[in-house]
């Protein structure tokens, strides 16, 4: 949801739900009409040369020409590096209204990127990179370097956030629980960071690795309630642990400035279907979380191990079914997770959509692997045509 709009729009009342009589009670059960879910979505990009695939300092220039577009300008601001941007939706009711505002702002970054002899990259992280990165002029943003220190120069990282509406901070806090045990097969299907310095890292999302440096990161832990998530994110900020409330930077976190459960494990993305199936596939599993039972809670050593392994096999390897809880490949993770939230999908009017989409992610891979296929098939030339290319209005799914 938009950091420069706020949020707004219809509030997520409770509904009854008879085989959760308890959780009503405490308010916790979310009516699944997709008009009372609402959802955000934030894509950062970068400005790469395409040669290289260098990061370009462009991004100010970029910026007054997006921000003279009235559609497109109150949703567009800067971020921690002088060669990124950010996209923050509207607020968003349907998969037809998220279409609408990410290929809209796509397709005008892409006319202002070309305009500049550049790419406007959906990537974890730039191909290459041979100097230390010139930053975006703000006191927030030279007071998180200097905490930061030599961390900033490799903090070349692009993310997708996804943003879903919740009743109140308690509910948040249950439905936080009640993900974390998700949060490795979603990073794995938002995996799309595989080369850095140039070089293939084995990794299906270096950006996933190189976000562990920060002291706030990974799999938030298990709480109570919203008074104990507050005061433990209170604690951090006053041990120095992270700058302000907002840096804490764990996979999945309430918001601190909208009434919404943030989850942030994702890679930014090659295309905009892409985004908006991880986004739908969110406000999904967020849904389905707010009417489950309360969550016991995985340890957090155990789901850090699972982000580690997922960040670096993406699809390809093995990770725990939280629904069995035994390991199982990726593949069937994924698949049990559409099972878990398909009456949420069903109900929201997305199943058929973002079960087609996850069928294709499956077969055709991850951003990773269609990087890594990408360069192998014609080198950067190939590479930097994939980076730039953004849907058509010929190329859009069906909705």
């Amino acid at each position: 949801m938009s950091s420069r709009g706020g949020v707004s729009g219809p509030s997520t009342t409770p509904a009854p739900h008879p085989a959760r009589a308890d959780a009503a009670e405490q308010g916790l059960v979310l009516s699944t009409r997709a008009s009372d879910v609402p959802f955000g979505i934030e894509e950062e990009f970068m400005f790469l040369s395409p040669d290289r695939l260098l990061p370009v300092p462009a991004a100010d220039a970029a910026h007054s020409v997006l921000l003279r577009d009235p559609e497109v300008g109150p949703y567009v601001g800067p971020e921690f590096l002088a060669s990124q941007i950010e996209y923050s939706s509207p607020i968003l009711a349907t998969r037809e209204q998220a279409f609408e505002a990410l290929t809209g702002f796509r397709g005008r970054l892409g006319r202002v990127a070309e305009s500049i002899g550049l790419v406007a990259a959906g990537t974890g992280l730039p191909f290459d990179s041979d100097d230390i990165p010139a930053p975006t002029p703000s006191p927030r943003y030279e007071r998180i370097r200097a905490d930061i220190r030599a961390v900033a120069h490799d903090h070349q990282m692009n993310a997708l956030h996804v943003h879903v509406n919740v009743p109140s901070r308690d509910a948040g806090v249950h439905a936080l629980n009640g993900i974390r045990a998700w949060m490795p097969v979603l990073l794995a299907l938002g995996s799309n960071s595989p080369f850095w310095h140039g070089r293939d890292t084995g990794f299906a999302s270096w950006r996933a690795l190189l976000a562990r440096r920060w002291a706030t990161t990974g799999c938030a832990p298990h709480f109570r309630d919203a008074a104990e998530y507050d005061a433990h994110t209170a604690r951090l900020v006053e041990l120095g642990a992270s700058v302000d409330l907002a840096c804490i930077a764990w996979d999945a976190r309430l918001s601190e400035r909208f009434p919404t459960l943030e989850v942030r494990a994702f890679d930014a993305q090659l295309d905009a279907e892409s985004a908006i199936t991880l986004a739908l596939l969110t406000r999904a599993l967020v849904v389905t979380s707010l009417n489950a039972e309360p969550s016991a809670g995985a340890p957090v050593d155990v789901l850090d191990a699972e982000l580690w392994l997922a960040a670096r096999d993406g699809l390809h390897g093995r990770l725990v079914n939280p629904v069995s809880g035994e390991p199982d490949a990726a593949t069937e993770v994924v698949l049990a997770l559409v099972r878990y939230v398909r009456p949420a999908l069903h109900a929201l009017g997305d199943a058929e959509f973002v079960e087609a989409a996850i069928a294709q992610r499956l077969r055709g891979g991850t951003g990773a692997d269609r990087q890594r296929a990408a360069l192998l098939e014609g080198g950067i030339g190939a590479l930097a045509e994939l980076l730039r290319r953004a849907p058509t209005p010929a190329e859009r799914p069906t909705l």
